[in-house]
């Protein structure tokens, strides 16, 4: 499979790294001890089957290896009907043969994607039946969730091999999925047509989200050629797509998305040089990563290079396959973690300011060099307002236990806890781990707080296993609280949004997600933990279109509504924890 490449670690010379840093780090942080990193009772307790979710993604191994077999599924957390509660969307994918569905020489239904309807009570309902989503959308690998007319309701974009879907959702229908791909001009095919991984954001600052789709290779169905080596494939151009309200207009070309190549599995959108306008991370497969810089005129330059987040230390190919964006470290510029391959690190680049990132994986203790991982995302597990991590593994296939990497196909999750100075301790107390230590072939994973308890939870997807649905089990008497944003004048998600909390303890800072992880959709929520302060002084919230509001007096333990321009609209307290 993948050749092994030796890590090297690059020393940053202290003076100037101390000189970055001082630029960067300008906010309050909080230390944490070791402590509580090993305890007795597990910090997430797994409850797909008792949350009434039977769900078992399919990649369609067929057992002839086809190369595509390794990249699906993913998952999203939304909320689809607006109650105040994440309902959940699974993706299918079924046999990977070219036209019709077969097993042992027979045809068989494609197994289709599952929506599950959160009822507020820790339980779900399969709602699948009648929602458009039920019926058979081809080999299906990665989904985003946006409001992208912005009328309220979240719409899916779905991607697949050989075609996408845009799903529209009708504030008039709640729960009904209506295909609008054609109607917005997104069917025409790129490619070979193997799309991964989609984001939506709002690169022009005109208040209409905009759609980022990745793009992995030229393979192409029955030709692999008997080897399942990603390199024998050239790696594609991705695209960009401009809303312009009727419909999308690919603008890959104009806006120079097209000037670079890379075997896409990531995306997200992010804010890195504090400009004001969002610039795009791609995570890429033995091509370099990409760095899409804005520069405020419709159009990208690409400065993975420079910024120094191209390569892993050593200036070593990554097989990046995940984006997960924090401010893990206090700083007010977003840092940027990688997830790579067995035998090669995962990737924390740290940012240090002066559009520049450094290699911190080793310093902060994140490589994990013995997973081949996947999605990931930082979540304040605890809520001790530091952003911890965790992340979702697996091998390629199953030909990979007798390959030389040492690891067998199924792997545990790794989980990290951030102890406030820049580091990060790996949990590994059984214990604590419970069943995030269950094998398994992982690939979408997302977060959101589905019960509205204070704690995030996470959502995991398994090949040709069940779903993973992990439940926070967190003890503590940490505080917390949630935001969601309601953009007026920009987008109705409030995509990119910044918020910064300050309490007596800490100052923090988070923004409206907009793509991150493998494949998969999280809470747009921002949530704060806030250890024991029992008191926020102030939220500073700066919306896309300049508007900038302060709130004080808030309690926390409670879910904000924010509606950009009018403070706070509607709250309610968290819901007892189970």
């Amino acid at each position: 499979m993948w050749t092994i490449f030796l890590f090297v670690a690059v020393t940053i010379a202290e003076a100037g790294m101390t000189a970055c840093t001082q630029k960067s780090i300008s906010v309050r942080s909080v230390k944490t001890s070791l402590a509580g990193t090993e305890r007795s009772q597990p910090i997430f307790r797994e409850n797909a089957q008792k949350a009434g979710i039977d769900f078992t993604h399919d990649n369609g191994a067929t057992g002839k290896d086809r190369f595509i077999e390794f990249a699906p599924g993913g998952c999203a957390f939304f909320d689809f009907d607006n109650d105040g509660f994440l309902d959940i969307l699974l993706i299918q994918s079924g046999s990977s043969e070219q036209l019709v569905v077969t097993r042992n020489n027979k045809t068989t239904p494609r197994p289709l994607c599952a929506l599950y309807r959160n009822r507020g009570d820790g339980t779900f309902a399969d709602v699948t039946k009648g929602s458009g989503l039920d019926r058979d959308l081809g080999y299906l690998i990665g989904v985003a969730v946006c409001d992208y007319d912005n009328d309220g309701e979240p719409d899916l974009f779905l991607t697949g091999y050989r075609k996408n879907f845009l799903f529209h959702q009708s504030p008039e229908r709640p729960g009904i999925f209506e295909d609008v791909t054609a109607k917005m001009h997104l069917d025409k095919l790129h490619g070979a047509g193997f799309a991964t991984s989609a984001a939506f954001g709002d690169y022009n600052n005109d208040g209409k989200p905009d759609l980022y789709v990745c793009y992995y290779s030229d393979w192409v169905w029955g030709k692999d050629g008997g080897s399942y080596s990603q390199t024998l494939h050239n790696p594609e151009t991705h695209r960009l797509y401009r809303n312009d309200g009727a419909h999308f207009t690919d603008v890959s070309e104009t806006s120079g998305i097209t000037h670079a190549k890379g075997r896409g599995l990531a995306v997200g959108f992010l804010d890195f040089d504090g400009d004001g306008w969002q610039d795009i991370f791609v995570a890429n497969d033995q091509t370099p990563q990409m760095l899409w810089r804005n520069n405020h005129h419709g159009g990208f330059d690409e400065t993975a290079k420079l910024a120094g987040c191209a390569y892993s230390a050593g200036g070593q190919l990554m097989a990046g396959m995940c984006v997960a964006i924090s401010h893990y470290d206090h700083g007010i510029l977003p840092s940027i973690f990688v997830t790579n391959r067995v035998g090669s690190p995962n990737t924390l680049f740290r940012n240090i300011g002066e559009s520049t990132f450094h290699d911190a994986s080793v310093e902060a203790s994140v490589p994990a060099y013995s997973s081949f991982s996947f999605g990931a995302e930082f979540l304040d597990y605890d809520a001790d307002g530091n952003d911890d991590l965790i992340v979702a593994n697996g091998m390629v296939n199953d030909r990979n236990q007798n390959e030389s990497y040492g690891s067998r196909p199924a792997q545990a999750k790794n989980l990290y806890r951030n102890i406030g100075d820049g580091r990060f301790q790996e949990i590994t107390s059984s214990n604590a781990m419970g069943e995030l230590s269950t094998q398994t072939i992982s690939r979408g994973l997302a977060i959101g707080d589905y019960d509205n308890d204070g704690r995030v939870d996470c959502l995991i997807s398994n090949q040709n296993a069940p779903i993973q649905l992990f439940h926070n089990n967190d003890n503590s008497h940490h505080h917390a609280v949630i935001f969601k944003t309601i953009g007026v004048k920009s987008t109705r998600d409030g995509l990119h949004a910044r918020f910064t909390l300050t309490t007596e303890k800490a100052t923090q800072i988070q923004s409206v997600r907009a793509g991150s992880s493998y494949l998969s959709a999280s809470d747009r929520r921002v949530f704060f933990g806030l250890g024991d302060a029992s008191r926020i002084d102030s939220v500073e919230i700066d919306w896309p279109s300049g508007i900038h509001e302060r709130l004080t007096d808030l309690a926390p333990d409670h879910i904000y509504t924010v509606t950009e321009g009018k403070g706070v609209t509607n709250n309610r307290p968290f819901s007892q924890r189970r």
